[in-house]
């Protein structure tokens, strides 16, 4: 399984790991969507989402993309945007911990979580056009919450990567960390600081702010 979910002392944490880029398909949709599911249903007061080693999603996986049947299609036309919406709006906050790359759609990911958290010598990109996609405005959307103008520009029209030590200067990410415990070990501390906010408050507020 490329992905596992753990629920400790009211922290989950999402751990995408399928032992290579962490590519996205349908099952990884599905499989994501049914863990949302389970965390909003739990006593769990903040989702944490992480990746493997060097590597927190590539993406799409760009080898299914050519094989799938016009049922496939269908369900990742729904899946993708689906999926990446639960996310981002998701009612519990949410932390990136951003293992190392993001690419694409491990962009949006990061992007979609409220606050992104990550370690030093990586990148953030969307390159959707250098594969000639046209980029969907529900991805404008997650992606502009989270990066400033002109920078969002440059990464949706220009394919350019954002550095974690750029996006740290932006703002797009918090806090800049050395090594993967260090990070896990802030992204844990503050997960449990949210214990202070009210639920309902934190999930009203939130809806009102990605209406």
């Amino acid at each position: 399984m490329s992905l596992t979910l753990k629920i400790d002392n009211k922290i989950a944490c999402i751990v995408m790991d399928d032992g290579k880029v962490n590519a996205l398909d349908n099952d990884w949709f599905r499989t994501l969507l049914n863990m949302l599911d389970e965390v909003e249903a739990s006593d769990a007061i903040a989702l944490i989402i992480t990746g493997r080693e060097k590597v927190f999603s590539g993406g799409l996986n760009i080898k299914w993309l050519p094989t799938m049947n016009k049922r496939d299609q269908v369900e990742f036309s729904q899946l993708f945007p689906k999926t990446m919406g639960r996310l981002y709006h998701f009612s519990k906050p949410t932390i990136a911990a951003i293992s190392g790359h993001a690419m694409a759609g491990g962009c949006i990911i990061a992007c979609a979580c409220d606050r992104r958290l990550a370690l030093r010598g990586f990148n953030l990109a969307m390159n959707e056009v250098l594969i000639e996609m046209v980029i969907p405005e529900w991805i404008i959307d997650i992606v502009s919450n989270a990066v400033p103008k002109p920078f969002v520009n440059d990464m949706l029209s220009y394919a350019e990567f954002l550095s974690t030590e750029k996006a740290y200067e932006l703002g797009v990410v918090r806090e800049l960390f050395d090594d993967t415990q260090e990070m896990m070990g802030h992204a844990n501390t503050l997960a449990e600081s949210y214990d202070k906010f009210s639920p309902s408050a934190f999930a009203g507020t939130k809806a009102k702010l990605r209406k």
